[in-house]
């Protein structure tokens, strides 16, 4: 048989497209909506992702209607340009989630975690397994909890996979003494596996907190397929579960989520983790809700705690800073950002700085990506960069370039 170049083209476009499928794994695709497929990928042209399912049953999909991490895999496993992070419209993915009817399911069993007979209702989402005192619907709740899941599994390539197929548990209690049972529970833990400094922390403060992290025992994580680690909320009303983003719960939700991205916070030293992850929790909060309810509890036990916040009104944070920023009574570094590490060293204008980073961070879809990326490269190193090599991530060579084009950032309109 006589091979024509347009045989030969045919056979070259077949064995990249094979050799392609092949290097490439099955993983889960993401639309704007939250509807997702497991498929592979076979090659990306033209701003179409060809796929295939393991049935085998090929598709095609528009990359604008994908998710950005999606699109970031398709740069780094496809071949596809760098322009495709700027397709489709850049809306905010939380609030782009579609709910589905049965999202929420509320299961027959009760559960008794904490050694007492308290007996908790059990409701189970996608990703969260909810424990409430009878009479209290976390509807609200693990609606924004969902949400603020896809909003992560939206922008960040990995998340998926590093999430895996465990579950969150989230206990809600129904008073202040069920609350502080679950305290006890905690130091108890703690102390039995040798961590005291922890457990007399745990001790010292639990009742103040909003919420608080717990151990689960491997019985229960083995019974509900869990993560090692759930948390507890500090009940003040019961109808504040019912409705979704409560800016409270959305700042821990999508705090803790951003944790988990990062890999948790024991794992991970030195400077930047306390800035990245409060300033991204308060960025969510306000972009979410349109406003903050959240005050930070200080650590600092042997000075007793203190209550932080920013600026009393959290629609106003931007346009305070602002004016701050114009006059020059605040000089945004990103060094000295990056070296708070405790609630205990904040005052309103380093909070809110530390906000207006994480604005800048996530300010576009490139942006975005280049952020994530960070994020990953955080979980495996289990350390933030140093600020000289963090700007290289978001394009810059020098930490003064990046600071020139953070504070013009906050003098604009686009930072809000």
């Amino acid at each position: 048989m006589k091979l024509t170049k347009k045989s030969i083209l045919a056979i070259i476009v077949s064995l990249a497209t094979t050799l392609c499928a092949s290097a490439a794994d099955f993983r889960i695709w993401t639309s704007k909506q939250g509807t997702t497929i497991e498929a592979q990928i076979l090659r990306y042209a033209n701003g179409i992702a060809y796929l295939t399912t393991k049935e085998p049953k090929e598709m095609q999909i528009k990359v604008a209607d994908l998710s950005l991490a999606d699109r970031q895999y398709l740069i780094e496993f496809a071949q596809a340009d760098k322009d495709v992070l700027m397709k489709g419209d850049p809306a905010v993915p939380e609030h782009a989630w579609k709910k589905p009817k049965d999202f929420i399911k509320k299961l027959e069993e009760t559960m008794l975690f904490d050694g007492t007979e308290h007996e908790y209702e059990l409701y189970e989402t996608k990703h969260y397994l909810f424990a409430c005192s009878k009479g209290i619907k976390p509807h609200g709740l693990a609606e924004t909890a969902e949400a603020c899941w896809h909003g992560m599994s939206f922008q960040h390539l990995e998340f998926i996979e590093n999430w895996g197929t465990t579950r969150k548990l989230v206990i809600v209690p129904a008073d202040s003494d069920i609350y502080n049972s679950l305290g006890k529970y905690e130091s108890a833990r703690l102390a039995s596996i040798g961590q005291n400094e922890r457990a007399n922390n745990v001790a010292a403060i639990w009742s103040r907190l909003g919420v608080g992290d717990l151990g689960v025992k491997e019985e229960v994580m083995k019974k509900y397929n869990l993560k090692e680690y759930g948390m507890a909320f500090n009940t003040r009303d019961k109808k504040d579960f019912r409705k979704d983003w409560n800016p409270f719960q959305t700042h821990v939700m999508c705090s803790d989520l951003l944790s988990e991205q990062l890999g948790g916070v024991s794992s991970i030293s030195g400077n930047g983790y306390f800035a990245l992850s409060t300033g991204h929790a308060y960025y969510k909060e306000i972009q979410l809700t349109k406003k903050t309810e959240t005050n930070l509890l200080s650590k600092e036990y042997d000075t007793g705690i203190g209550s932080k916040k920013g600026f009393d009104d959290g629609t106003a944070w931007a346009k305070t800073l602002q004016k701050l920023v114009k006059k020059g009574k605040v000089k945004p570094r990103l060094e000295q950002t990056l070296n708070l590490k405790t609630a205990q060293d904040l005052d309103p204008e380093k909070l809110v700085t530390m906000y207006a980073l994480s604005c800048y961070l996530q300010s576009t879809q490139p942006r975005i990506s280049a952020y994530a990326k960070l994020c990953r490269r955080i979980n495996t190193s289990d350390q933030v960069p140093a600020p000289s090599e963090l700007v290289k991530f978001f394009g810059f060579e020098t930490i003064e370039a990046f600071e020139k084009d953070w504070v013009e950032f906050i003098k604009s309109r686009d930072f809000k």
